[in-house]
């Protein structure tokens, strides 16, 4: 993708900025943070262009928050350039906030106890996978990864507790609940398998230096 780089932009970005307040030692810095939130930009933008085409904006806000902060503490599999990541999130949140829009009706006819098996299944996943630093920044030691894993079942119980306390005939319970399972699932062996999947089949040309996702 010659003709759009995050990364070239981030860089631009990061040097222009760090001109600007005359701080050139932290050029590298500011770079890498330009090109994190240029990314971010570009992704929620396209994003939220199909949701309100789609008419599923309240799904994917709820997603959004929910894998954004679980994500943040528990890590999990990702793509390995940026137009790779963004993609499958796009597709990702899109099928999964259509998918629940259009069976909510259904959905919610269920027995609370399924929305309470999924909650279990979910925590029983974070519980049995640590959390996942990216390769290229791994936890420097066990004590931190450990404040990561009790950070992350905090953050899942609450949010389920969350979803337990609206109820099953509440559609943001049910998706609080459909994005801790996504989520759970990115930490899990197959889960890294589908998206290496998602990676190679969106791998039209070799190319380094885009942003991970």
């Amino acid at each position: 993708m010659n003709e759009i780089s995050i990364h070239k932009i981030g860089q631009a970005l990061g040097t222009y900025v760090s001109k600007k307040v005359s701080r050139a030692d932290q050029t590298e810095v500011l770079s890498f943070g330009a090109e994190i939130l240029v990314g971010c930009i570009i992704k929620l933008c396209i994003l939220f262009s199909f949701a309100f085409i789609m008419d599923i904006a309240l799904e994917v806000v709820i997603l959004l928050i929910v894998t954004g902060i679980i994500r943040t503490l528990s890590g999990g599999a990702h793509c390995s350039a940026y137009y790779r990541c963004l993609a499958t999130s796009v597709f990702i949140f899109t099928v999964l906030g259509y998918s629940i829009k259009v069976n909510y009706p259904f959905i919610r006819q269920l027995h609370p106890a399924i929305l309470l098996g999924i909650l279990v299944l979910t925590f029983s996943l974070y519980w049995i996978y640590p959390p996942q630093a990216p390769s290229d920044k791994p936890f420097k030691d066990k004590k931190i990864e450990l404040v990561f894993r009790w950070y992350t079942l905090i953050a899942v119980l609450v949010f389920s507790i969350t979803a337990i306390v609206l109820g099953s005939n509440s559609l943001p319970a049910w998706i609080i609940s459909f994005a801790l399972l996504w989520q759970a699932f990115t930490l899990s062996p197959v889960g890294h398998r589908f998206i290496g999947l998602c990676d190679i089949l969106l791998t039209f040309k070799k190319k380094g230096g885009e942003l991970e996702c």
